[in-house]
């Protein structure tokens, strides 16, 4: 039988930031490996494997080879995973899989254009619809998990449980000026969530991070630089971002700096929003 590793076991595979928190309960699976193979009669029970099948032509590059493993691509895992994953889950998964620390694009697994240009070519595919839709919303170079979670709850439309407040940019690169630089012994610094158009910045300040006198003070100067610069600066604390009335608080304020207005009509709005707060790690550590 031959086949390739795929769905979840590829997922674990490619080293994917967090990629527990993604899958949930899911995670459970990755106890068997998950093999597919391209003939329906070749897909039968093997102890300790789950068989699929696909018979329908894949885009070039789809099955790669990874420390000798023949394995789904990126690109094709999620793809695979648009099938058992939900809507928020799915758009999470991309933002990880596009995810790298400020100024290292290069750590990123795969890219948002990759994802996009696979997905146009893998038509027939089960899940490449949904696949689609939760690409509307992946975008590349989010730091961390909570960035990626904060980023879902502020920019994802009321009918998936966000706020609507699209437009933002994960860490984007700002130049300091002489004076700045000097002082922070840097040349540049990078905003957690930017809005280019509004010039407002939205900063995690995590307890991980964020929690000793000298990383409070450093990031208290950095925040007056930027003002300086013009940058309006917000900063969202893991309170805030755990609790729903104090989060709610903070995108009415983030509307207000960028000259829009929060009104939600859609009627699954708090159904949808609750289902995006399971997302957040249990431990409020982050």
């Amino acid at each position: 039988m031959k086949g390739y590793i795929s769905h979840i076991s590829a997922a674990l595979e490619w080293n994917i930031p967090c990629i527990d928190a993604v899958l949930g309960n899911k995670i459970a699976e990755a106890n068997v490996t998950h093999i597919t193979v391209s003939s329906y009669n070749e897909r039968h029970r093997v102890k300790n494997k789950i068989i699929h099948s696909n018979k329908i032509p894949l885009p070039s590059g789809a099955i790669t080879v990874r420390n000798g493993k023949t394995l789904a691509s990126p690109e094709l895992l999620f793809l695979e995973l648009a099938r058992e994953l939900s809507i928020h889950q799915l758009i999470l998964l991309g933002l990880q899989l596009c995810s790298y620390s400020p100024g290292n694009p290069s750590e990123a697994v795969t890219t948002s254009r990759k994802l996009n240009r696979f997905l146009v070519k893998a038509v027939g595919h089960h899940g490449r619809r949904k696949a689609l839709l939760a690409m509307r919303y992946v975008a590349d170079g989010s730091g961390s998990i909570m960035e990626s979670l904060a980023y879902m709850m502020l920019v994802l439309p009321h009918t998936l449980g966000g706020y609507g407040l699209g437009g933002a940019a994960f860490n984007y690169e700002i130049s300091l000026r002489d004076g700045a630089r000097r002082r922070l012994g840097q040349n540049r610094c990078f905003v957690d969530l930017y809005y280019k158009q509004a010039k407002v910045g939205v900063e995690y300040e995590s307890f991980r991070h964020h929690n000793s006198p000298s990383e409070q003070g450093r990031d208290s100067i950095r925040s007056a630089i930027l003002e300086n610069q013009g940058v309006k600066m917000m900063h969202l604390s893991t309170i805030q971002l755990y609790d729903t009335d104090a989060f709610r608080d903070f995108a009415a304020n983030l509307s207000r700096r960028l000259n829009k207005r929060i009104y939600i009509r859609a009627k699954k709005f708090d159904e949808m929003h609750a289902l995006l707060r399971t997302l957040l790690p249990n431990s409020a550590e982050q």
